[in-house]
């Protein structure tokens, strides 16, 4: 693990899913809450996993979760090619229309992923926060559809990273614990994927856990568990130049109640972020 603090925010990094269960095991709990173990097991909070559950589905994967995830890949409409071109406020050729109407962005250049022989490195990161009331079924349609956009710039010659995170307000502290779901140029492995941005319990087990774990001289644990904020490029230790955010599991509920309305969701953010670099914290 790895972690890098300032004054404001308190940034803690793991290099997998299995280091994070590790770590859980391993490390006493600092706060005398537990809530971690101590909530019930319930269909819509956490699939029934409980705790002991999520900590085995985190050390052998999620085989269910995978099988799932690779059946719902096939029935998962084509999406439609990236544009060759994007509007910027350089390029190689003016757009009259929009020069006249006086819109900055008045000149086309080729997208990134139009680019001949493209090595863009492209990181998801994604944050797997959600209200205690948010479904989760709806949150594995979320993480269904990040698959599938995964699978899809990967075949446009793209290499794509995975980053899962969980990042709350806790004690007038921000904390945000990350973990490597997939690293560039490596296969995805679909039980780990599904497990880390597809169930429940990883955010619902696992994130209180990790804030159960917080040094009580860095956050004081009277302050509960805190809630949850919108993940940040300044929350991530090191992010790459060709980071993407996305925070939409909150909004689960809206806009995953089908994985073809997730699909649509995430595509709409994954392509402003990519064709406009200050979108790259998508909503």
């Amino acid at each position: 693990m790895r972690e890098r603090h300032d004054s404001k925010t308190l940034r803690y990094r793991f290099d997998s899913l299995q280091e994070v269960q590790r770590y859980i095991e391993a490390t006493k709990r600092t706060w005398r809450t537990r809530s971690s173990e101590a909530n019930p097991p319930e269909m819509s909070w956490d699939l029934e996993a409980g705790y002991h559950g999520a900590l085995k589905l985190a050390r052998d994967g999620w085989r269910e979760g995978a099988q799932a995830l690779k059946s719902a890949l096939v029935r998962l409409p084509a999406l439609d090619p990236a544009p060759a071109l994007v509007y910027d406020t350089d390029g190689i050729q003016a757009d009259i229309g929009r020069v006249c109407a006086g819109v900055p962005e008045c000149m086309l250049r080729p997208s990134p992923e139009a680019l001949e022989g493209s090595t863009q490195v492209i990181t998801l990161a994604v944050a797997i926060n959600a209200s205690g009331g948010t479904g989760a079924r709806y949150m594995a349609n979320y993480g269904t559809a990040i698959a599938r956009y995964i699978d899809e710039l990967e075949a446009q010659g793209h290499q794509v990273e995975v980053i899962a995170a969980i990042c709350s307000e806790v004690s007038g502290m921000r904390v945000a614990h990350t973990w490597m779901v997939k690293a560039a140029g490596d296969t995805v492995s679909l039980a780990t994927l599904a497990f880390s941005i597809g169930h429940p319990a990883a955010f619902r087990r696992f994130g209180f856990a990790l804030r159960e774990r917080l040094d009580k001289a860095l956050v004081k644990p009277s302050a509960g568990y805190g809630y949850s904020v919108d993940l940040t490029l300044a929350d991530l230790i090191n992010p790459s130049p060709g980071t993407v955010i996305l925070n939409g599991m909150k909004n689960a509920d809206s806009i995953a109640r089908t994985t073809e309305h997730a699909l649509a969701a995430i595509g709409k953010q994954i392509d402003a972020a990519l064709t406009n670099p200050e979108a790259r914290s998508a909503s």
